[in-house]
């Protein structure tokens, strides 16, 4: 096997161990939103509405 192959392909495989590590380290982060109930601020979208009816994006933007 060619050196500079497997060295290639040792240099892809550590660019995407490190991408995982990033990625769990965000998660591992505080502050994370946890699986569950968002909080009241988060939960109101413009598709919600403020007063917690749910209509779809069409509706809220006055299509039908």
């Amino acid at each position: 096997m060619d050196l500079e192959k497997v060295l290639a392909e040792l240099r892809r495989e550590r660019d995407t161990i490190e991408a995982a590590i990033l990625s769990l380290e965000r998660l591992g982060r505080p502050g994370n939103l946890r699986p569950g109930r968002l909080p009241d601020l988060a939960a109101r979208s413009p598709t919600n509405g403020a007063d917690g009816n749910h209509r779809s994006a069409s509706l809220a933007l006055g299509e039908e």
